[in-house]
């Protein structure tokens, strides 16, 4: 399978895959609003089941009918999966466009066996307010939300953060700075409550 994808956007889907990679747990995946597939696609090798689910289809899934990937449509507030089918459960960007993000959270654990991960964009970084939210109409969650809504799912988490976006340039050398740059602002303590993205890996007992 080829990926049309720019670099940039991929050199940033891969970053978050390596900021993830270290908790990913057993051999099923489930991506949880898996949108056009590209994160599912990056993730599955890591499994020997993966399995992701999006509201509504997107046409791009069709470019990954032979990789054994299982798309299917859903709603992730009401999974339609037994207790603990999958070892992992991963969502990206999809919990802020959940109507009860709480009852999303929960559900994700439900039908995960040992982990789950959430990454959400922070609301108040300063690229992402002004793009994703004022621009996008996003409404991402300020860490103080997000904790909350990990915290009552009731299953045991922590909370970590990192930096990562997409090179405004597709350049090697404009991509390559924006990842350097991101690797320096991770080690800044004050550039932690604006940070790109929020992340909580929650385990299941």
């Amino acid at each position: 399978m080829t990926n049309n994808a720019p670099e940039n956007a991929q050199s940033y889907r891969k970053r978050i895959l390596e900021k993830i990679k270290p908790f990913f747990s057993g051999d099923s995946l489930l991506d949880a609003g898996c949108g056009d597939g590209e994160d599912a696609a990056l993730m599955a090798p890591f499994f020997k089941k993966t399995e992701a689910v999006d509201l509504e289809e997107s046409a791009n899934w069709k470019k990954f009918e032979n990789t054994g990937i299982i798309f299917k449509t859903g709603n992730c507030e009401k999974l339609n999966y037994p207790v603990g089918s999958f070892d992992t459960v991963v969502e990206k960007d999809m919990l802020h466009h959940a109507s009860d993000p709480v009852s999303a959270v929960k559900e994700m654990c439900r039908v995960s066996a040992k982990t789950v991960i959430v990454l959400e964009a922070n609301r108040y970084n300063p690229i992402f307010y002004l793009h994703l939210t004022l621009m996008g109409g996003h409404q991402h969650f300020s860490q103080k939300r997000f904790k909350e809504i990990i915290a009552a799912s009731g299953t045991p988490y922590e909370i970590k953060k990192f930096s990562a976006r997409v090179s405004p340039i597709n350049s090697p050398f404009m991509i390559k700075l924006v990842n350097n740059a991101s690797d320096l602002l991770e080690k800044i303590p004050f550039y932690g409550p604006v940070i790109e993205y929020n992340m909580a890996v929650l385990t299941k007992k």
